[in-house]
């Protein structure tokens, strides 16, 4: 079976993936090292079937689960970057790595180099339907909460992103899930504060989708509009109209979102109304990028394209004008 996830017949790539799933399980922290690196170098170049899947996904299981530092970062690298293709998921859960992924989230909690790799692997599991229960299951809200508010931001935006993907589905999925809402609820004045302080950094737009999300759920929403969740939001919204987009706003739209919900329809765009915003890790938002439009910054503005059509025009007057 494991040689059939050579889709390509490599002989070599074949021996050499043998070699490192035998180290897998050795009982040697060298060995272990040496096919958690190698692992996650060969899992970026070459692709498995998903029927053949298994004996990577228990061996990786069983790397991210060691307690070696570098061993479970390289792990779950591999693993991140494994779960990325939408066929393999299901049988990742199989293996049982939502699970492994969890504890080690919880294990690692105090190192931010292996927690970011976790982090993309997890951004992932709940941007997917079939996996998303199982990490609430797991008991990760509470760390996830915790997370967004560290002083890295790279574990910090991990973090709110897959809260964000969790709450997409606290209104489908998660509707009757008293105990996961409950869990969720406890987080949204965290991520209001966020929205009101974190302003151009990606925080403030990934806890702005997450709360957008939220607020379909009713409970929530109710929960949001106590702690003056409204007004934030429309906050962000005028904020994000008193701009010159360059390459358009994600975090207005997300803002407009959670005002159609929260003021129970009645503001907002209502084309927005069922807008979902999910992650999976390594795909970026178009985040908001442009300029205060205010007078004094218009002008200046203008200005600059004067001056940017005038010397175009000057360069090219030897053809424009013959």
């Amino acid at each position: 079976m494991v040689q059939n996830m050579m889709s390509d017949g490599n002989n070599k790539t074949f021996s050499a993936l043998q070699h490192l799933l035998t180290l897998a399980y050795s009982t040697e922290d060298e060995d272990q090292e040496v096919a958690a690196r190698d692992l996650a170098k060969l899992v970026e170049g070459v692709s498995f079937p998903s029927v053949s899947f298994g004996p990577l996904a228990h061996a990786l299981c069983r790397l991210v689960s060691s307690s070696n530092l570098d061993v479970a970062t390289y792990a779950a690298r591999a693993i991140k970057l494994l779960i990325l293709d939408d066929a393999l998921r299901p049988q990742a859960n199989l293996a049982g790595v939502v699970v492994v992924i969890c504890d080690a989230v919880k294990q690692w909690e105090d190192e931010a180099k292996c927690l970011t790799e976790l982090l993309g692997a997890l951004q992932t599991l709940c941007w997917d339907r079939s996996s998303v229960r199982s990490v609430v299951q797991a008991g990760i809200v509470k760390h996830l909460s915790d997370y967004t508010q560290v002083s890295d931001q790279q574990v910090s935006v991990l973090a709110l992103s897959t809260i964000g993907n969790i709450l997409s589905y606290s209104d489908t999925l998660l509707l009757q899930d008293t105990h996961t809402i409950t869990a969720l609820s406890q987080m949204l004045p965290a991520l209001l504060e966020i929205c009101r302080t974190a302003h151009e950094r990606p925080q403030c737009f990934y806890a702005c989708a997450a709360i957008a999300n939220a607020a379909a759920h009713p409970a929530l929403a109710q929960l949001l509009l106590q702690e003056n969740g409204l007004a934030v939001c429309r906050e962000l919204s005028h904020q994000a109209d008193a701009r010159l987009h360059i390459l358009g706003s994600c975090l207005g739209d997300s803002a407009q979102t959670a005002v159609h919900h929260l003021s129970s329809g009645r503001e907002g765009d209502r084309s927005k109304a069922s807008r979902k915003y999910r992650f999976k890790w390594g795909t970026k938002p178009t985040m908001r990028l442009g300029l205060v439009s205010s007078k004094k910054h218009g002008r200046l503005i203008t200005v600059c394209l004067l001056v940017w059509v005038l010397l175009v025009t000057y360069a090219l007057s030897p053809i424009l004008f013959g």
